[in-house]
């Protein structure tokens, strides 16, 4: 027992609401060794962010509250062990940054916007050791050089908003670093980035692991994530542990039917399928919440939906044969990026340079590429959100950019966007019934309010959501039900095509897969025409007829996801393609020897 570096026992984490009592975290027991990292994958609301605020003793109280018999113990490394939950706020506010550090999901909001990244490091070198500013600010840009963060000192004197996704993580990297804990938690620490910078992150903590020889709890949604980074895995579901193993054996032999559903959802990349496997395809669940097993296999799921290379092509070429929907041609978007001293722009960002292409009725076409590549830019030109510099949309027959404004505004009722963040695209102070009507009364459809309640309440029947849930507000919902509030708005305009930028980006694979699927059922009933923008390429692999490949403005790649694939011709391409985390067993095997 000397490699144990801590023991959670018994630990229960309840919140208690106006509601009733929400069960977090309920009677959980594992275990941390030295140089380990150990994986806990889970849906949101499994319980494996709050075991962890639980280790870090940030569990707000009320309404939170750590039950008496549990414990938490921290084997020092002078051979002490200490009841992390038995500490004062004082002493354990010691252990923080110290012994245990925390990288949390979200760096835009674990930074203070106010202040430099550099100030806010040197803070917590200073906050935790007997060190002068000088000396921290000398540990600060030594750990910016660790973490590959490109010219340290810039770096240093920017605020959080000057730099991208990927480099506040690594400032968030190197402030949990900074007092060479024995532990570190990482709390989503790339959910919504790239998958080039995604892979980069996993990189480093892998590197900074080994280097400093500190143990990591990596707590994520997605398997291919886990399959990359961790030795051993705990899966979480609903406040519990269902299972837990080494991470080749979870992959190879999973027991309980939820880790098979989180193992199929995943899109895969060497197949095409009708629609992506799901958690209920591998159990049922009752309103007491005892789960009913299907016996179903990872494999035999994957086969049921399974496409072949030839219904592929001939559902292209049916696509192919008809006159095209939408038409981009030499289409150019640019930003001013500086002025002189009489305000007149010098330079410009090219977000949308030189983009042709066509979209036929029911297809769907991909849009992947990095952040900055211009990917949303160009959606949200096609749609006049965003002026255009030069060039043709043509939909319908109908030049969009030669639209006079109520024209325009005509023509958005058949051609939408379903936003990346729900959240932030439905007004939090409307119902949900509220927001779904909305378009109907701007676009003059139905005739009385109680028609339009009416079809909202279809609509919500149609995205798989109940009608009575009407009446309640955006904050009610978890993220996949605000996503398919969002789709269920579209809808209630009949659009004929519909822009979907990042739209299952920051969801559980789980939810993601059955965003997915519900895309395209909607897709095979109404005929949509389909836009899919993401970062994430076997997302839009799996989703699109073809796929377009851009970066920084311009169209790398254009052609069938299947060839794109299999056989990439630029070299940008095949670096997205080989940062996806797959899952690979033979991959495991060899990481784990």
């Amino acid at each position: 027992m000397s490699n144990l570096l801590l023991e959670v026992k018994n630990l229960k984490t309840y919140f208690h609401t106006e509601n009733g009592t929400v069960k977090a975290v309920d009677d959980v027991s594992f275990h941390l060794n030295k140089g380990e990292t150990l994986g806990i994958v889970g849906e949101s609301g499994s319980g494996k962010s709050v075991s962890c605020l639980s280790i870090m003793r940030l569990v707000p109280s009320p309404p939170g509250d750590i039950s008496s018999d549990s414990q938490i113990i921290y084997h020092a490394p002078n051979g002490e062990t200490r009841d992390l939950l038995k500490l004062s706020i004082d002493d354990m506010r010691a252990h923080r940054g110290n012994d245990i550090a925390m990288i949390f999901q979200e760096p835009m909001t674990s930074l203070n916007p106010v202040f430099t990244c550099g100030y806010q490091v040197v803070e917590a070198i200073t906050l935790h050791q007997n060190v002068s500013e000088e000396e921290a600010k000398k540990i600060t840009l030594e750990l910016f050089e660790q973490v590959k963060l490109p010219t340290p000192e810039r770096i240093f004197n920017a605020f959080p908003h000057q730099l991208s996704g990927g480099q506040k993580q690594r400032v968030m990297i190197a402030m949990a670093m900074s007092c060479k804990p024995s532990i570190l938690v990482a709390d989503e620490p790339t959910t919504a980035l790239d998958v080039t910078v995604q892979k980069r992150i996993l990189r480093l903590m892998r590197e900074l692991q080994e280097e400093k020889g500190a143990s990591t709890i990596f707590i994520t949604h997605d398997l291919g994530v886990i399959a990359e980074i961790a030795d051993r895995v705990i899966v979480m579901y609903k406040g519990h542990i269902v299972e837990q193993g080494s991470v080749l054996d979870i992959f190879t032999n999973p027991q309980h039917p939820y880790t098979k559903g989180l193992l199929a959802c995943r899109p895969p990349l060497g197949k095409r399928l009708s629609k992506l496997p799901t958690v209920t395809d591998f159990m049922e669940v009752d309103s007491q919440g005892v789960i009913t097993e299907k016996p179903n296999s990872v494999d035999d799921a994957i086969k049921r939906y399974e496409v072949t290379p030839q219904q592929t092509q001939e559902r292209f070429k049916r696509l192919s044969a008809q006159k095209p929907i939408l038409e981009v041609k030499n289409l150019c978007t640019y930003f001013p990026a500086k002025k002189n001293f009489f305000g007149k722009v010098t330079s410009w960002v090219k977000a949308v340079d030189d983009i042709s292409f066509n979209i036929y009725p029911g297809e769907t076409l991909g849009l992947v590429g990095e952040s900055g590549c211009g990917k949303t830019t160009l959606g949200r030109t096609i749609l006049r959100l965003v002026p255009a510099r030069s060039g043709q949309i043509i939909y319908d027959g109908k030049s969009i950019l030669d639209l006079s404004k109520s024209e325009m505004k005509d023509m958005r009722r058949h051609m939408q966007i379903i936003f990346q963040d729900p959240y932030s695209s439905l007004n939090p102070r409307m119902t949900i019934g509220e927001s779904i009507i909305e378009p109907m009364e701007i676009h003059g459809l139905m005739n009385n309010k109680k028609e339009r309640m009416d079809k909202a309440a279809e609509l919500m029947t149609k995205v798989s959501m109940f009608p009575e849930q009407l009446n309640r507000y955006p904050h009610e919902f978890s993220g996949g039900q605000r996503q398919r509030i969002c789709i269920a708005r579209t809808l209630a305009l009949r659009p004929k095509f519909i822009i979907c930028d990042e739209s299952v980006s920051a969801l559980d694979v789980s939810v993601q897969a059955q965003v997915l699927n519900l895309l395209l059922n909607l897709r095979e009933e109404f005929g949509f025409t389909y836009i899919f923008i993401s970062h994430d390429l076997s997302v839009v692999k799996f989703m699109s007829d073809r796929m377009v490949v851009m970066n920084q403005g311009k169209i790398e790649e254009m052609g069938l996801a299947d060839d794109i694939y299999q056989n990439p011709q630029q070299e940008y391409t095949k670096k997205l393609i080989s940062a996806i985390p797959e899952g690979n067993i033979a991959d495991i095997r060899a990481r784990m020897t």
